[in-house]
């Protein structure tokens, strides 16, 4: 009876300790450093002329190949960076992130320039950062 005793505790033993020292993320480490991140910005185009200021669609996407974190997307007129009409920050975790917007831009005099800025960073603390930039105008 002793044996089958201490029998059922040594298994109960070894039983919590493979639950206790087998974890997936030691098995999975996240490999970050490897991280690529691509920008498109779909709309507008750059050097886009825009015809109807009223209506400016603004598309991007932000594609990871593990993971994104933190993304910024900011559209303010050629000259005047504190002027902005989009201001957006977003932490996630997605592997895509997508952006779309409309704006009315009528409110500037014709042929204005506006730069439209996406940042997105490649790991958790930001020390590596992907960029992409467009300029365009209205008619």
């Amino acid at each position: 009876m002793k044996f089958l005793k201490n029998f059922f505790f040594l298994a109960l033993a070894a039983t919590a300790l493979t639950f206790v020292g087998c974890n997936k993320d030691d098995e999975e480490p996240h490999m970050h450093g490897d991280n690529e991140i691509t920008i498109r910005i779909l709309e507008p185009g750059a050097d886009e002329v825009i015809a109807d200021a009223s209506d400016v669609h603004i598309h991007i996407e932000i594609e990871a190949s593990d993971e994104n974190h933190e993304v910024e997307i900011v559209l303010h007129p050629e000259g005047d960076v504190n002027d902005k009409i989009i201001d957006f920050g977003k932490h996630e975790h997605s592997k895509v992130i997508t952006f779309e917007q409309d704006v009315d831009l009528s409110s500037y005099p014709s042929g204005t320039g506006f730069h439209l800025e996406v940042e997105a960073c490649k790991d958790h603390d930001c020390a590596e950062k992907e960029f992409a930039d467009v300029e365009f105008s209205i008619q």
